[in-house]
């Protein structure tokens, strides 16, 4: 090699030099930045799943006590409506039932012993300011304000009435997908003496006319 062409390769062997720390940086770069974002995408995506999982058991948890607070309203009218089967069948079959110190072996003995103590009276019962409280996935616990007012048909020998205030503790159990009553432990606060009263044969008030009825031009 003369002089001048060794002049030459001395020139390009830095700037060959410098091509490959240069390309050597950039693969490097490469491979530390997908290191280095990775991590971050894989927390990301932790993030995310995490947070719909917490979404969906809220509105798991919120779809639970709306089920419990059905299961309270039919509880209340089954009452009313003297549908003794159904109201044995809101519980669980084991259910622990103590209303006002009496302790019943069975929801069936409790709904029973209900329809034949009251017969027909008409009554009217309710349960407000519920605090549900959701204890596991299948179980959860609940504190209701009641009042119920049950009156007997006039008569001789006509048993007093009552209109009541108090407090209902429940446990519910869900089973087979059904949210049921799993014990029950009623404690009344106050009760005032109704008279006996027959309600009225007909629902349309006595005060009450039905307007004439309109016929109107084609």
């Amino acid at each position: 090699m003369n002089k001048p062409e060794t002049r030459k390769a001395n020139k390009l062997q830095p700037r060959l030099a410098g091509a490959v720390a240069a390309a050597a940086l950039l693969v490097g770069g490469g491979v530390g930045a997908a290191l280095l974002t990775s991590p971050s995408a894989s927390a990301h995506d932790q993030t995310t799943s995490s947070s719909a999982r917490s979404l969906a058991e809220r509105v798991q948890r919120l779809e639970n006590i709306e089920e419990i607070h059905q299961l309270k309203a039919r509880y209340f009218r089954f009452v009313d409506e003297k549908k003794h089967d159904e109201l044995a069948a809101l519980f669980t079959p084991d259910a622990k039932l103590v209303t006002d110190g009496i302790t019943w072996k069975s929801p069936k003995e409790f709904a029973y012993t209900i329809r034949d103590l009251t017969g027909a009276a008409p009554s009217a019962h309710s349960g407000a300011m519920p605090e549900i409280t959701i204890t596991g996935p299948n179980t959860a616990s609940g504190i209701w304000s009641m009042e119920d007012i049950l009156t007997f048909p006039a008569g001789p020998d006509a048993p007093e009435g009552h209109n009541g205030y108090g407090q209902y503790r429940e446990t519910y159990r869900k089973v087979d997908g059904r949210w049921l009553i799993d014990s029950v432990l009623l404690t009344r606060f106050w009760m005032d003496p109704l008279p006996a009263w027959t309600p009225p044969s007909s629902t349309t008030p006595s005060n009450t006319t039905t307007p004439p009825a309109t016929t109107t031009g084609k």
